[in-house]
């Protein structure tokens, strides 16, 4: 994912403007983007530190419910390179990097398997106390217990899942529940989160300021 600025009528700049940046050595022009490109990597990054996209809504909150922030390391590799003098491209060194932050920025569906999950948030303890995400699941799914009189069932609680069922047996259980075949790869969506860009007038009005203290 990158942020590409070539300063040029569409970015609103007026002719007086267009024809001094011309006239700036390439050096001097490089420098200036430079800058430009450090002004923009600091608005994604308070974007980021403040949880808000380019046009100020609330970053889409987790699937999950956790309240943690989201995207903190994407603005931490955010650098600025100019080619040819004249066009700056704000990127990630590393192009996997590039390609979670161009996920995030436009939204989309990721497609996760159980090897990268376990990447991601390491090996599961089947043997653990059963998680009350699992717990929540199976009483939603009507999972039951015998009474302690009588041969009936009831509808477990919550806390009694937890209390009696590990990991690996409740994700045994609900899955046989659900009747469904465990998954080798499943999709994930990914909503859009932009924290990167910005507007040409607001271009327009960095690279005027930037030009004027070029020449004062």
């Amino acid at each position: 994912m990158s942020l590409v600025i070539t300063p040029n009528s569409k970015n609103a700049l007026t002719v007086k403007h267009q024809l001094t940046l011309l006239a700036l050595p390439a050096n001097k022009r490089v420098a200036l983007l430079k800058k430009l490109g450090r002004s923009q990597r600091a608005k994604a990054r308070k974007r980021i530190r403040e949880q808000k996209t380019v046009t100020g809504q609330k970053f889409t909150p987790r699937s999950d419910g956790k309240k943690t922030k989201l995207l903190k390391r994407l603005g931490r590799t955010l650098e600025p390179y100019v080619k040819s003098s004249n066009r700056l491209e704000l990127k990630h060194k590393a192009s996997f990097t590039g390609r979670i932050a161009a996920r995030q920025q436009g939204g989309g569906v990721e497609q996760m398997n159980k090897q990268r999950m376990a990447r991601i948030h390491g090996q599961p303890d089947y043997k653990a106390p059963c998680t009350r995400a699992q717990a929540k699941a199976l009483a939603a799914e009507g999972y039951k217990v015998k009474r302690k009189k009588g041969r009936n069932y009831r509808k477990a609680s919550i806390s009694e899942i937890m209390a009696n069922l590990s990991q690996g047996k409740a994700s045994l259980i609900l899955q046989q529940l659900r009747n469904k075949p465990s998954k080798q790869r499943w999709p994930i969506p990914v909503p859009a989160r932009p924290f990167l860009g910005d507007t040409p007038a607001n271009v327009q009005a960095e690279i005027a300021t930037l030009l004027n203290q070029l020449r004062g």
